[in-house]
C-alpha cells in the first residue's frame, strides 16, 4: 500500500522540484484526483524557441485548484518572465492556468505543473540558437579619448523586450540615458543600444544579458584626454634700443662743425689781411 504523502509546508518546495526532476527522466505524469475532474493537460504554444523568445504554458484540466505550480527540470535554461525567477505560482481560472517561459540558453528543459506536492502534467520545450545566430555586442567606436561617446549595438536578442548593460569596473563610465553604471535599453526586432562614455583611461568589458544571465561582452578601450593646444602668441620683434643720436644725425653734426670751423678759420684769415695789408 502506498504510503499517504506528509503535508509539511516547508518541504512543498523541495518536494516539488525532486518531482520535477524525476518526471524530466521518465516524462510519466502523476494523477491528482483530488484536484482536478479531469486528465489535466500542459501545452506549449511553441515547443522549439531561440534564445531569448519566450512561449506560453498552458496547463487545463485543473478542476477545482485554486493556484497551480510551475518549475523547470534545468533551472539554468530559462525562467519565467511574470516574476523572473524558475518557478511561478499562477491563479487558476475555470481549471486552466498559464505561464510565459523565456529561454536564456540552449537545450532541452521540461516544464512541470503541479499543485505544489504532486506533479499535473509535463511539457518539453527545446532553446536553440536561433539558427546559428547568436547574441553580439560591438562598440562604434571601440577606441575613444576619456570623455568621449560611444555606441554599444546589441544584435540577436531574439524576443527579449529589454537589454540589461553593465560594467566590470562601474567606476570606468557611465550609461546615457541615466549617466549611471548600469542601465537597461528596450529591445527591436533582437536589437539594441545605448551610448557608453569613459570616465578613465584604460579597457574596461561592457556586457549585456537579461537581467540575470550575460548574454554577449565588449571592449571599449579609452585613451587620455589630450592637452589642449595653446595658440602661439606672435612675437613682436623689439626695435634697437636707442644710443640716443643715430648715425646719419652723428656725422651730419660733424660736418656742420667743420664747416663752421673752416668759415671760422678763413674769417679770420681775412681780417689779419685788412689789418696788414702788406702781408
Amino acid at each position: 500500500m502506498r504510503p499517504s504523502p506528509v503535508h509539511h509546508p516547508s518541504l512543498r518546495t523541495r518536494t516539488f522540484g525532486a518531482l520535477i526532476a524525476a518526471a524530466a527522466a521518465t516524462l510519466v505524469l502523476a494523477a491528482a484526483p483530488a484536484y482536478a475532474s479531469s486528465t489535466p493537460q500542459v501545452t506549449a504554444s511553441e515547443t522549439t524557441i531561440d534564445v531569448g523568445d519566450t512561449t506560453t504554458i498552458t496547463a487545463s484540466g485543473l478542476g477545482g485548484l485554486e493556484q497551480a505550480s510551475f518549475g523547470l527540470s534545468d533551472n539554468s535554461l530559462g525562467q519565467f518572465t511574470e516574476n523572473a525567477e524558475t518557478s511561478y505560482q499562477a491563479p487558476v481560472s475555470d481549471g486552466t492556468a498559464t505561464a510565459t517561459f523565456s529561454g536564456l540558453a540552449e537545450g532541452k528543459v521540461t516544464v512541470a505543473v503541479g499543485n505544489g506536492e504532486t506533479i499535473l502534467g509535463t511539457v518539453e520545450i527545446t532553446i536553440t540558437g536561433g539558427g546559428g545566430s547568436t547574441v553580439e555586442v560591438t562598440a562604434s567606436p571601440a577606441s575613444v579619448a576619456v570623455g568621449t561617446a560611444t555606441t554599444i549595438t546589441v544584435t540577436g536578442l531574439g524576443g527579449l523586450e529589454q537589454a540589461s548593460f553593465g560594467l566590470d569596473d562601474t567606476a570606468a563610465g557611465t550609461f546615457e540615458p541615466g549617466g549611471q553604471s548600469s542601465a537597461t535599453a528596450p529591445v527591436s526586432d533582437g536589437q539594441a543600444t545605448i551610448s557608453f562614455t569613459p570616465s578613465k583611461a584604460g579597457s574596461v568589458t561592457i556586457a549585456v544579458g537579461d537581467g540575470e544571465t550575460v548574454l554577449g561582452t565588449t571592449t571599449v578601450t579609452a585613451s587620455a584626454a589630450p592637452s589642449p593646444t595653446a595658440t602661439p602668441t606672435p612675437t613682436v620683434s623689439p626695435e634697437p634700443a636707442s644710443d640716443g643720436m643715430s648715425p646719419v644725425l652723428f656725422w651730419v653734426i660733424i660736418a656742420l662743425v667743420v664747416l663752421i670751423a673752416a668759415g671760422i678759420v678763413v674769417w679770420i684769415v681775412l681780417a689779419q689781411r685788412r689789418k696788414n695789408p702788406r702781408a
